[in-house]
């Protein structure tokens, strides 16, 4: 059964959300950041993690995985300008990297006065996100993987024992309320569950493709527990020290030059999310026919828990924006897989949803001229509350 949250509209297919009668937890999550938590005692506990950190040897302070994004720039703002550390930042390069993406990040190592270190993909990468979209239908798990796990390899490789990440997953209710309540570090098995592995795994390909081999693979591989213990590293969110608003973060980070997308992304209604990655919208339309949702259903959920946005408005954009296959990139992703259009729809049908798409008296999935699905009336009457 489709259903979404009736306060937010985040549905009920939404991997890892878990609802409290019609009330889903990033919901329960926002009432909490507001009301609850004590971000004064929040402070204190971080400023103390500071007074650890600083080095006053060589090394830097502590280690930033980022993309040029709106929160990784904010992350960097917070170490920088707040804690006054001195950060390296770790950037894993985006499947197909974007102008404004390459203008944000320059610019973040301008503005903030950091030391960027940038793993540039080799043809390994391409196999893996092949292997991906064959297999659990994203061709961007190696980079959900590999942003994860590479960073914690360098942190090793350098020295460095902190990491910072961004918000905690309880912002979209990732996980369930007594995790989410008391997120503050990254750990493996969060990883592991929430984050990229899919239930795909590299040992999974490796045993499937003799043209990769261990070696060729090491930047999507976490360490393991005995390496991490040689310099205590930990990864933390700095959503859990201090309070997170995506869109009074993106007011400041403004002030230091970075940029939103010249246009609308595709899948969604705004244009400061995944900027930095041309393919990212291949990624949402493949969450959406999978689970009846994607980046518009995101912001505007987002958006409605921060009172921002009416819920007629939200319905608006999700059902404007949320579903449309993305076109912009589309033939240079074809190219990048190596697939033709017939292979990317059969693709399509392996991974779409039947309870939320109409079907012919064969069972076959029904495509609208312009190769979208056609969603099922349920999907629509999901919005009458």
């Amino acid at each position: 059964m489709f259903f979404r949250c009736k306060s937010c509209l985040l549905p009920n297919t939404k991997p890892d959300l878990h609802f409290e009668g019609d009330t889903c937890l990033a919901c329960k999550y926002q009432k909490y950041h507001e009301e609850e938590i004590d971000w004064g005692e929040r402070r204190k506990e971080f400023d103390e993690l500071v007074s650890q950190m600083k080095r006053s040897d060589d090394t830097y302070d502590c280690l930033i995985a980022v993309s040029g994004g709106k929160d990784s720039t904010y992350q960097v703002y917070l170490a920088t300008q707040v804690a006054g550390l001195k950060p390296l930042l770790v950037a894993f390069e985006p499947s197909r990297p974007t102008d404004v993406g390459r203008h944000n990040l320059k610019v973040m190592t301008n503005a903030f006065n950091c030391d960027l270190i940038q793993l540039q993909k080799s043809s390994t990468y391409r196999k893996l996100a092949r292997a991906g979209f064959d297999l659990v239908g994203d061709h961007e798990w190696p980079n959900h993987v590999g942003i994860f796990c590479w960073p914690v390899r360098m942190a090793l490789t350098m020295g460095i024992s902190t990491i910072f990440y961004g918000e905690a997953g309880g912002y979209i209710g990732l996980g369930r309320w007594e995790k989410i309540q008391s997120e503050k570090e990254l750990t493996r098995e969060h990883i592991e569950q929430y984050v990229g592995m899919n239930g795909l795994r590299l040992s999974d390909i490796l045993e499937t493709d003799d043209s990769i081999q261990k070696k060729d693979v090491l930047p999507y591989i976490y360490p393991s527990e005995e390496e991490l213990k040689k310099l205590n590293i930990t990864a933390y969110n700095l959503g859990h020290f201090f309070p997170w608003d995506t869109q009074e973060n993106i007011k400041l980070i403004k002030k230091y030059g970075w940029r939103p997308a010249p246009e609308r992304t595709e899948m969604d209604f705004g244009n400061w999310e995944s900027i930095d990655c041309g393919f990212m919208p291949m990624h949402q339309y493949f969450k959406f026919i999978k689970y009846g949702y994607s980046r518009a259903t995101d912001h505007a959920s987002y958006e409605l828990r921060h009172n921002r946005m009416s819920k007629k408005q939200a319905i608006e954009y999700i059902r404007t924006y949320d579903w449309p296959l993305p076109t912009r990139y589309f033939e240079e992703f074809l190219e990048f897989l190596d697939i033709d259009e017939e292979y990317f729809f059969k693709t399509v049908d392996r991974f779409a949803n039947p309870l939320l798409f109409e079907t012919d008296a064969n069972g076959n999935f029904v495509h609208m001229w312009d190769g979208n699905l056609l969603l099922k009336d349920a999907w629509y009457d999901s919005f009458d509350f």
